[in-house]
């Protein structure tokens, strides 16, 4: 099972960084602007979080392997529909169906783990969930080595992403997928079924512990802190808007502003997502994850490197988005963690509520950042993107002061 798992996420890795190693290319293919390419991502956002939160109830109602091979099928079609005939608007369509397959049977396979570990499944999802950022920083680079060998148009690198899923159809067939307990025995499960790619590590804060204590009344109960979850909510949709601006426009900016080759712009995604990677087995590993004091302090240099690599300040483009990743590596399973513990009685609504918000950053985000692109040139809209980690930075710090 945990095998099979594994490689659902790399598939889904892989999904997440197509729009941006191939953007230079879309752009030229398509005559798409800035703003376009934004709303490309936009709409994979979209999409993922609409399969999100339908499979959630679905997942516990219906028998989970059918519902699987659907969803992967799903990304298989919208995938291999795509070709020298598709435009800007059958591109957005297959987009957002590409984003609700993958967010449904990320949510299906969420559950089957958190069911089959019970106690131990945080810690199990940490390092899963490493499987789609190591995809994500593998992919653009082994396109590229492809591309060497053989004519790869930008349709055909979904084509191949999308014809992994079929190898993952096949596969369901010989993995077990138990239907859902009974509804008294998954009331603490809901929890990690209704966030994003790397959101199921969001109760590994809790089995770790935390830098900062969470409050407590004075019968010892947790006590229920609504403006420290408000601005939990607001670093979550900071984060993963920015983690999608900078995957899809980085490589763009490294062809286009800084004149690099096909081969070092894609290094440049492989980089942040290899940091990303780094920063969240460092969290995984760690015997106690960092708070929100310490998640603050290193968004905020991660800020620093963001505006001073739009600005021109600091190079190469490999180094500076590495540091951004593996800075950024623990804030989203952190500010999710304690975001349930925020609102300790309803803990499932909470994370449920933090990983929504943080969705609808991944739309927000790249759709502002495309459309500032457009206007004023890509590198201040990536300079601009320090802003969105301001305000994680002051999320973050509001809760370690709220906590003292």
């Amino acid at each position: 099972m945990t095998g099979f798992t594994v490689a659902s996420f790399l598939a889904f890795g892989a999904l997440l960084v197509l729009y941006g190693s191939t953007g230079s290319e879309l752009r030229a293919a398509l005559d798409l602007s800035y703003a376009d390419l934004g709303l490309l991502g936009a709409c994979l956002s979209l999409g993922l979080g609409v399969g999100i939160v339908l499979a959630g109830p679905l997942v516990d109602r219906l028998p989970r392997r059918p519902l699987y091979v659907a969803a992967c099928g799903c990304v298989l079609v919208a995938c291999a529909v795509l070709g020298p005939w598709t435009g800007f608007r059958g591109l957005m369509f297959s987009t957002i169906l590409i984003g609700f397959g993958a967010g449904f049977y990320e949510t299906i396979l969420n559950a089957l783990v958190v069911e089959t570990h019970g106690a131990q499944a945080p810690r199990r999802l940490v390092f899963i969930h490493c499987g789609a950022t190591l995809a994500a920083s593998l992919a653009p680079l082994f396109f590229e080595v492809l591309r060497e060998s053989i004519e790869l148009a930008w349709y055909d690198t979904f084509r191949i992403a999308g014809a992994a899923h079929l190898l993952l159809i096949g596969a369901a067939s010989f993995v077990p997928m138990p239907a859902a307990p009974s509804r008294e025995a998954t009331a603490g499960i809901d929890t990690a079924r209704s966030t994003r790619e790397p959101s199921p590590v969001l109760t590994s804060t809790a089995a770790a512990g935390t830098a900062e204590a969470s409050p407590v009344g004075v019968a010892g109960e947790p006590v229920e802190d609504r403006l420290a979850f408000a601005a939990l909510c607001l670093a979550t949709f900071a984060y993963v808007g920015v983690e999608s601006a900078l995957t899809l426009f980085v490589a763009d900016h490294a062809r286009t502003d800084l004149g690099l080759d096909a081969s070092r712009a894609a290094g440049t995604i492989s980089a942040f997502w290899t940091g990303l990677l780094v920063g969240r087995l460092g969290v995984g590993l760690a015997p106690r994850a960092p708070g929100a004091g310490t998640t603050a302090a290193l968004a905020a240099l991660a800020a620093a490197i963001v505006f001073g690599f739009g600005s021109g300040w600091i190079s190469p483009p490999e180094l500076a988005m590495a540091g951004t990743g593996f800075f950024l590596g623990g804030v989203f399973p952190v500010m999710i963690g304690l975001a349930g513990q925020a609102l300790p009685k309803t803990a499932g609504l909470a994370v449920g509520l933090a990983g929504g918000l943080g969705s609808l950053g991944g739309f927000v985000v790249p759709w502002i950042t495309g459309a500032l692109a457009a206007s004023g040139g890509l590198s201040s809209a990536l300079a601009a993107l320090s802003g969105w980690l301001g305000l994680l930075v002051a999320g973050a710090a509001f809760v370690r002061l709220r906590r003292r």
